[in-house]
């Protein structure tokens, strides 16, 4: 390749996927994306975390590059206010730090350390920066094969934002000169940082409100806007060993931390190989204070054992819909009477301080959307992601107002409806004479099966009823109706075994005992949704 052709700034060059307001798709440069920000709905990715990563690269650019001045919660308002980032600013900006942005610069390419080697000189395939095709286990197969012999630059750059970002742990290449380094192999540190996270990201009806809601200038304690808080570009070049301050600056540090280092081999702008070693490692615990894409979970365990409160960042299960840990996105939750307050993300804190300025509005649309991936054997493969959201009304986020209890309450209540036909349903089977773990197992994933797309659509409305009571009650309606079709069928299905009975336990159960017992425990879990009237079973 020529000088000139030696060249993909990710400034001007097209690689981020985005689906525009009238539902096309295309590629576009940093530039290109937050210039068009508002004709934009969302950021893509070749997986979903890949587009969770590169919007917390992009917002870490709007946190460096617009000029906040003395009141930066003005200045977010003036800009919100606009329905525009700033494009002389952001320009400008872009303009000085442009050189840092080259995937192919031979000395400081971007998220890469090209002195970084291993003692073979050798590389591992390229597919090794894919992580929906793990080395050794292809778990998905839209790259398999010859596919992933090779990335174009686009490619490459999107994975390399994203192995920064969510790459697994384990035994990585080790470069000799870095003194972690033992018998050409690093030992390890850790996944990388977003990959320790339970992921939120807070998106609007537009890019441009998306990559807003999540610029957090202010919290409870102190504004987050920090003179000394430098991203990647702006530091010195890393080399192969770890950064001498090991502890982050601020959010733009952490938005644009570097858990790995990164050699990418190329040869007629294509990646056709890669070295990944360890880069920073990271203390994850208390890290809230400039850290406001996740939840926080308080460990008495730590806090006791360092004489100190002690909060980690709280994953996602991908056996758990978002929906069942709504409480926990809109404020502060203890998991149990008595014990410490979890946290939620700091942009939950965002955006109540909006709304309590008049900024946003009660009835204004807001989508939490949880991107994560589950880590397994010592987290060093990726087991399973999690890509969930829900579509709430701001007014939840509002400490003032009441909403935020409705929405816990009718979690809650779902729960403990769900809990009596995974009761009813181990009691028939045990009846019956069989084991009670299966069927339990299975009637809890059914149950929340059927109540999670009216969950969501109801949820999606809470905060402009007039009547909350109501609305409510209108909720323990519907999970009352799809609870006990559930539970009928279950009783139906039965069969002769479990009508007979037996004795389990010292007591006597049979199929009509375990219904009572069920519309006994669902009149308990949703009081407002019987009325006088004996159900019929």
């Amino acid at each position: 390749m020529t000088a000139t052709e030696a060249s993909f700034n990710l400034v001007d060059e097209p690689w981020i996927p985005v689906r525009a307001v009238d539902g096309s798709s295309q590629a576009m440069s940093i530039r290109g994306v937050l210039g068009q920000s508002r004709k934009i709905t969302a950021v893509l990715g070749d997986v979903p975390t890949q587009a969770f990563a590169i919007q917390r690269l992009l917002i870490a650019i709007i946190r460096r590059s617009v000029e906040w001045g003395d009141d930066p919660v003005g200045t977010w308002t003036r800009i919100w206010d606009t329905g525009a980032l700033p494009a002389e600013q952001i320009d400008r900006y872009l303009a000085g730090v442009r050189a840092r942005f080259d995937l192919l610069d031979p000395a400081k390419p971007f998220y890469q350390v090209p002195s970084f080697e291993s003692n073979k000189g050798d590389y591992k395939p390229i597919s090794l920066l894919i992580s929906d095709v793990p080395s050794g286990e292809k778990y998905f197969t839209t790259r398999a094969g010859s596919g992933a012999a090779k990335l174009s630059l686009a490619e490459t750059a999107r994975w390399v934002v994203h192995c920064q970002a969510f790459d697994f742990s384990g035994i990585k290449t080790g470069d000799p000169r870095d003194p972690r380094t033992k018998s050409g192999k690093g030992y390890p540190i850790g996944v990388a940082w977003a990959g320790q996270l339970g992921g939120v990201l807070f998106e609007g009806q537009s890019l441009f409100e998306t990559l807003m809601l999540n610029t957090v200038l202010k919290t409870s304690d102190a504004s987050t806007v920090l003179a000394q808080d430098l991203p990647v570009w702006e530091r010195p070049h890393y080399s192969v060993c770890e950064r001498g301050d090991g502890t982050p600056s601020g959010p733009v540090d952490l938005l644009t931390w570097q858990s790995r280092r990164i050699h990418v081999k190329y040869e007629d702008r294509f990646a056709v190989g890669v070295l990944v070693g360890n880069g920073d490692p990271i203390q994850s615990h208390n890290r809230q204070a400039i850290e406001f894409m996740t939840r926080w979970r308080f460990s008495e365990v730590q806090s006791k054992k360092f004489g100190e409160p002690r909060y980690f960042p709280k994953t996602f299960s991908p056996d758990r819909a978002m929906w069942r840990g709504v409480e926990g996105l809109l404020a502060d939750t203890a998991p149990a009477p008595g014990k410490t307050k979890d946290l939620a993300p700091g942009t939950s804190d965002w955006l109540d301080l909006l709304l309590e300025r008049g900024v946003l509005a009660g009835a204004d649309v807001v989508r939490p959307h949880a991107f994560a991936l589950e880590y397994i054997t010592q987290s060093s493969v990726i087991g399973a992601a999690v890509d969930d959201h829900l579509q709430l009304r701001a007014a939840l986020f509002g400490r003032t107002g009441s909403h935020r209890q409705y929405a816990a309450d009718a979690v809650k209540a779902a729960d403990r409806a769900v809990a009596a036909v995974v009761q009813l349903a181990g009691n028939l089977a045990e009846a019956a004479g069989g084991p009670a773990d299966g069927p339990r197992s299975t009637a809890r994933g059914r149950g929340f099966f059927l109540l999670d797309q009216p969950f969501r659509r109801w949820v999606a409305d809470l905060g402009i009823s007039e009547d909350m009571e109501d609305y409510l009650d209108n909720w323990q309606e519907q999970v009352r109706s799809i609870v006990s079709n559930a539970g009928r069928e279950l009783i139906e299905e039965s069969g002769t075994a479990a009508f007979q009975g037996r004795l389990v336990r010292d007591r006597w159960l049979d199929s009509a005992i375990a219904s009572g017992f069920f519309w006994s425990a669902l009149r308990k879990a949703l009081p407002n949704a019987f009325d006088s009237e004996r159900e019929a079973s």
